[in-house]
């Protein structure tokens, strides 16, 4: 019984491929006897088709049952594969003759076996080269003939040199002549060296010697041509007599080819065994008869674990059928495909792979073994994976970004008109959320965002679709809904859930949510349409005080639009030259001198007419235009007290509003310092108020900006003091000079009743007023009151020592024309 033995492996191929262009009769045997070559010259010599020899068994039909080789023996094929005494004496060199049954003849053929090698030294076939030497036999005056027709170029050799060659020995080394070569020694017609190392000389003696010794002896020689290009041959040295006299026949064989073929049979079992990718080889019923070590590695299984097994032995279970079928199918037509797998490993692990499939095919085309190559994909699908995974949610909360949402929310709209049912879209936004990333970090912010959108999830179901919009905000969409009523029972659930209180970093947190809606199909049917008016109805929620839950109307709509053709215009007034400053004097309540003017910024709309700030100095906050805005009210304030001062005109000082987003900037100290050399003002000049709230958001930012501020020498004024929520600890630390007293105080002093409470004593407003200047004045500070309309309030402040009034009893906002024309009157 023959042992299984593995096909000619991926790097067979091209060996084979030489062998079928050779001009000597060669086939190859596979190692368990099948013929895997048959090239043309073979079937010259016997008659016998390719397609009748190879894939069988057998070369009966060319030789009968002459020639059935000895080394296919099972017992001689058990030594080679274990590399035992047979395996060393691994050649055979045959002649006889045979009788060939197709041909009807006898022939007498010299039969020369050698084995083919991989790198490692293990045994993957035989080749069997015949060569025809019935001529030879002949005896007598047929010898001269045969040795001068011979193919190969042929030598008689006496007393260790040339005297003798044929015509294929001239042409093969490139000579002009017999003559040249004749009465040479051998390694005269050979490099110095041979590849083992010995010289030519010293080799060639000891070559011949055998020879003379043994009768025979076949080696491998080097050779150079005439032009000095060397080749390989393999030797004959044959005994002989002519004459009476000794001489050695001696025959060459080109076996550059054969040498070549070896070394790309070493060099594809090289990579064979050490590629980084893993292969895998099959016969032609599709079972495993190689793997390299890359395999072995990639899967976990010992090489004999799957060795005559189906490679569906590593298939996870989770390719589609479909991909086989298209294997399959593109391998018959094009005997080539490549593709995506799922495949197991020993250990259970799934992972994914690019696989690489080709054909091995016989000279009629029918398959002979498959070869695939493997990658492990598994780390680029798990990043593929998650760039998806990113690509549609968000990365904090995990909830779906807003490109998803765009189309899951289409999805939902389509199912929604198919069923008649009605569909909501909720815009939530966290209201005073930015107060917490200002106060806490942005790291406490993101836990309350998680939280948030942990909540969100709990309490909605499945088939709705919740997702992260933007910083604080959230949308959802709430599907299958019989009517708007069951939104508001939703977004009442949900206002509930998110009004709890949030434990995180050792504290309770209290946020509440702003909530618009829309509905599908009152208010559109658009997904565009309603994202857009739930967004406007969360907006009018905010207006209306926050925490509570607005449905879309169509005057929201309108007022929405309003806001927007606003926010379009404000961007472009301050490049357009549509803003201007008023001034506002402040007057010194001792003796009524002028001390200073406070800049009022106002826009003049070209089609609105005179906006006051506080129709749009919010919206310049929410849009970011603050800060060009604030940079253009600081320079052109500098610019006209330097205009006063020229004139000899006007106050000593000018108050300038900063807003929170300037303060946080870190190029305001540079801005001012700026303005101040451009105009040439000294730093007393001028003043910055800045609120209450702003210098609390961040007080130690706040604090540390007003020391840079305050290092220049200007004036530093707390505005709208009282109506915050600063604690005297910061306000004992603050760099100011000066605290401004709310004009909603200033207002209450002689409302409803006068200077007297319910009690009989004085109103809040008074009592706040004086308290604040008695705090004040305690702590060295100066205190202006902003808003004085009346003269029983002008009297309240100066009894209670306020050191500076400023309001419509003693002068409103004007343009500096205004002020000009009145200065000069004064003066005049």
């Amino acid at each position: 019984m023959r042992e299984q033995s593995c096909l000619p492996a991926h790097e067979l191929l091209a060996a084979l491929n030489l062998v079928r262009s050779w001009a000597l009769p060669a086939y190859v045997l596979a190692l368990d006897g099948r013929v895997l070559c048959w090239n043309k010259a073979v079937v010259d010599l016997t008659g016998v088709a390719a397609g009748q020899i190879e894939g069988g068994g057998s070369t009966g039909r060319a030789f009968g049952e002459q020639l059935e080789p000895a080394w296919v023996d099972a017992r001689l094929l058990q030594l080679h594969l274990k590399g035992g005494a047979a395996a060393a004496e691994s050649t055979r060199h045959e002649e006889r003759w045979l009788v060939l049954p197709e041909r009807r003849a006898e022939f007498f053929l010299v039969i020369d076996d050698s084995d083919i090698r991989a790198a490692d030294g293990s045994l993957l076939a035989w080749l069997i080269v015949l060569r025809d030497l019935t001529a030879h036999a002949r005896p007598g005056l047929r010898f001269k003939r045969i040795f001068e027709s011979s193919p190969d170029p042929v030598w008689i050799i006496e007393n260790n040199t040339f005297v003798d060659c044929n015509k294929a020995a001239v042409d093969i080394l490139g000579y002009a002549s017999r003559e040249a070569l004749l009465n040479t020694h051998p390694s005269q017609l050979s490099p110095s060296h041979q590849p083992d190392g010995l010289g030519s000389f010293e080799k060639a003696e000891q070559m011949m010697a055998q020879a003379t010794a043994r009768g025979l002896h076949r080696f491998e020689w080097v050779h150079r041509r005439a032009d000095g290009s060397l080749f390989d041959a393999e030797v004959t040295l044959s005994r002989m007599e002519i004459g009476g006299s000794h001489a050695m026949y001696c025959s060459w064989r080109d076996i550059s080819e054969r040498k070549l073929a070896e070394q790309t049979v070493r060099l594809y079992a090289t990579v064979f065994q050490h590629s980084s990718e893993a292969i895998l080889i099959t016969d032609a019923g599709n079972h495993i008869v190689a793997v390299n070590p890359a395999l072995l590695r990639l899967t976990g299984y010992a090489s004999e674990e799957l060795l005559g097994c189906n490679p569906k032995v590593l298939a996870a279970g989770q390719t589609a059928p479909a991909v086989y079928i298209e294997l399959w199918s593109a391998l018959q037509a094009h005997g080539f495909w490549q593709g995506e797998l799922w495949d197991r490993r020993k250990d259970g692990s799934v992972y994914a792979k690019w696989a690489a499939i080709s054909v091995c095919k016989d000279a009629l085309g029918k398959p002979l073994s498959y070869i695939a190559s493997y990658t492990d994909i598994s780390e680029r699908k798990e990043a593929e994976a998650r760039m998806s995974y990113l690509a549609h949610h968000d990365a904090l909360t995990g909830l779906l970004n807003r490109l998803s949402l765009e189309s899951r929310l289409e999805q939902a709209l389509v199912s929604a008109r198919r069923d008649a049912q009605d569909l909501a879209v909720v815009f939530i936004d966290m209201d005073r959320f930015k107060n917490i990333n200002d106060t806490l970090g942005h790291h406490t912010g993101d836990q309350v965002l998680i939280e948030v959108a942990r909540r969100l999830s709990e309490v909605l179901r499945e088939s709705d679709i919740v997702a992260r919009q933007g910083g604080d905000e959230f949308v959802i969409v709430l599907t299958r809904l019989e009517s708007g009523l069951d939104a508001l029972l939703v977004t009442q659930k949900l206002q509930q859930a998110l009004s709890r209180p949030y434990e995180l970093v050792g504290r309770f947190l209290h946020l509440t949510p702003s909530m618009g809606v829309s509905l599908f199909p009152t208010d559109g049917e658009a997904g565009e349409v309603l994202m857009r008016q739930a967004d406007t109805a969360m907006y009018h929620a905010k207006e209306l005080g926050r925490n509570n839950i607005q449905f879309f109307t169509a005057d929201m709509s309108l007022r929405a639009q309003h806001r927007m053709e606003v926010e379009r215009d404000l961007r472009l007034a301050v490049s357009l030259g549509q803003m201007e400053l008023h001034y506002q004097p402040q007057f010194r309540g001792s003796d009524g001198a002028l001390m200073g003017m406070e800049a009022l910024v106002r826009w003049r709309h070209p089609e609105r007419g005179l906006i006051p700030p506080l129709m749009f100095i919010g919206l310049a906050e929410e849009t970011g235009v603050i800060e060009e805005l604030g940079a253009w009210v600081l320079d052109e304030a500098c610019r006209q007290l330097s205009h006063w001062r020229a004139l000899g005109l006007g106050p000593s000082r000018m108050a300038v509003n900063l807003s929170v987003h300037q303060l946080r900037s870190p190029a305001l100290l540079e801005l001012v310092r700026s303005s101040l050399l451009k105009h040439q003002l000294p730093a007393e000049a001028l003043e910055l108020e800045i609120t209450e709230s702003a210098a609390m958001e961040q007080p130690e930012q706040a604090i540390a900006r007003l020391r840079e501020l305050r290092a220049l020498g200007l004036a530093l004024t707390l505005d709208d003091f009282g109506t915050g929520h600063s604690s005297l600890a910061y306000l004992k630390t603050l760099p100011v000079q000066c605290l401004k007293l709310d004009r909603s105080f200033v207002r209450d002093i002689d409302s409803g009743e006068g200077e007297k409470g319910a009690d009989g004593g004085p109103g809040n407003g008074a009592a706040i007023s004086a308290a604040t200047l008695a705090l004040a004045h305690t702590l060295g500070l100066i205190v202006v009151a902003e808003g004085v309309e009346t003269e029983a309030q002008r009297a309240y402040l100066l009894r209670h020592g306020c050191d500076l009034l400023q309001g419509f009893l003693l002068g409103r906002p004007e343009t500096p024309a205004h002020w000009e024309r009145q200065w000069c009157v004064a003066g005049a």
